[in-house]
């Protein structure tokens, strides 16, 4: 592994792989949501679409025929707080892979004809998902306990603001965000160090250095019940309260809590809500971390006519975490993070992905050898002391979408509040 920095401020992550046939390589911009004003909603996943219309050197059918001649695939995503755009080709070309990545990202044309254009394909994406119960209950549910942050907004932005965005504001969006000093450039597996680090250089390495906008301030988690009228076959229930925030130390104790709650098949909320029960065909947990904040969930889809009792098989599985995790199901988690750990790492692309993350929060302990250490040294009583700070009945949230019953029916499954 190999960190540069060029005088622009632009970081660059190396990681070199001997004998690997294939290569990675992304660029990496700390622009998402989170970073967006009010009028602004879904710009950075509108400027994300954009990267994909063709630049001055290409058009976009040149763009998409000339990646399939390098043998792979490249493709786009918006998140929260980033923006990553990423290519995996043959070996031998990921010098060009690398000098596709850089047009679209740096030189986006945003011809007009096609902002209209892609705008239309966006709205339809918002449509997906408009009808995904574990969207529009994710989505309301974020917007309702960070009341007024740009972290509960979604990604996708509104229907209303991604109307109004011009062809001009994403320009003047990207002359703010798309600075040197919020990239970071990775490449993985085989490649031409010298040829990648020239690409780089005349690249995102010539831009002129700026300095960064203020991060925002991390939001306040607010208990909050949200209801969703949707005409679903299915009902989505998500349960909510505060999680662990990105870096903290706790959050190895995090990924064996989440599996024993409901991250994997043997899980307590999965065996005993699925199994033994037949009540709901997924249900499982989840944790974000962001800096200064995050969220865990629990998510189940059900019949309508069920909702109470699935409430109630959840509240009771959580309850059943002051009585401690047993050594056995604390085994089974630890041999399955870890071997889902290791099985993670596997692809070139899943270590560009997860040292490029490491390297774009400033994390300097996800070396493997070292998270595997950390895993290790976990005890039960880890696992029930973090439990018994995150399952505090006073802070849980609820969301519902789908068939859903009156607002008084969920009264004694959430905290408080109602939106």
């Amino acid at each position: 592994m190999e960190r540069i920095c060029l005088d622009n401020g632009l970081r660059v992550l190396l990681l070199p792989e001997e004998g690997a046939l294939s290569a990675a390589v992304s660029l990496w911009v700390t622009a998402g949501s989170m970073w967006e004003n009010d009028e602004q909603q879904g710009i950075s996943h509108f400027l994300e679409h954009m990267a994909f219309k063709g630049t001055d050197r290409r058009t976009a059918r040149q763009v998409s025929e000339e990646m399939d001649l390098l043998g792979g695939g490249m493709n786009a995503y918006t998140a929260r707080e980033y923006t990553r755009y990423y290519a995996q080709t043959l070996a031998e070309n990921a010098g060009q892979a690398l000098d596709l990545l850089c047009d679209i990202v740096l030189n986006p044309r945003l011809d007009i004809a096609d902002v209209e254009l892609e705008r239309g394909v966006i709205l339809e994406e918002m449509s997906m998902y408009e009808d995904s119960g574990e969207e529009v209950a994710h989505d309301a549910l974020c917007a309702a306990i960070w009341p007024g942050s740009p972290l509960g907004r979604p990604i996708t932005g509104t229907r209303e603001t991604v109307a109004a965005l011009s062809a001009d504001d994403l320009r003047e969006y990207r002359r703010t965000h798309y600075a040197p000093g919020r990239m970071l450039a990775v490449a993985a597996g085989r490649f031409d160090r010298e040829a990648v680090l020239e690409q780089l250089e005349k690249g995102p390495g010539a831009l002129p250095p700026a300095a960064p906008p203020a991060a925002p301030e991390p939001p306040v988690y607010r208990p909050a019940f949200v209801l969703r009228q949707k005409d679903f076959e299915q009902t989505t229930l998500e349960l909510a309260m505060p999680g662990l925030p990105r870096g903290d130390e706790r959050r190895y104790a995090m990924m064996l809590f989440n599996f024993i709650v409901g991250g994997g098949a043997s899980s307590r909320l999965f065996q005993r809500v699925r199994e033994e029960l037949g009540m709901a065909y997924s249900v499982y947990s989840a944790n974000e971390a962001y800096a200064g904040t995050g969220l865990f969930t629990v998510t189940a889809l059900t019949s309508p006519d069920q909702q109470g009792e699935v409430l109630r098989e959840i509240r009771a599985v959580l309850d059943g975490f002051a009585a401690g995790v047993s050594r056995e199901e604390f085994d089974r988690a630890l041999a399955q993070v870890k071997a889902s750990y290791i099985l993670g790492m596997e692809t070139v692309e899943a270590r560009a992905s997860y040292y490029g993350r490491g390297q774009l929060f400033g994390d300097r302990e996800n070396d493997p050898a070292r998270v595997l250490e950390k895993l290790d040294a976990l005890t039960p009583a880890d696992v029930d002391a973090l439990a018994a700070e995150i399952l505090r009945p006073e802070a849980y949230s609820l969301a519902v979408a789908g068939v859903a019953r009156e607002a008084a029916f969920y009264d004694s499954w959430h905290s408080t509040g109602r939106s």
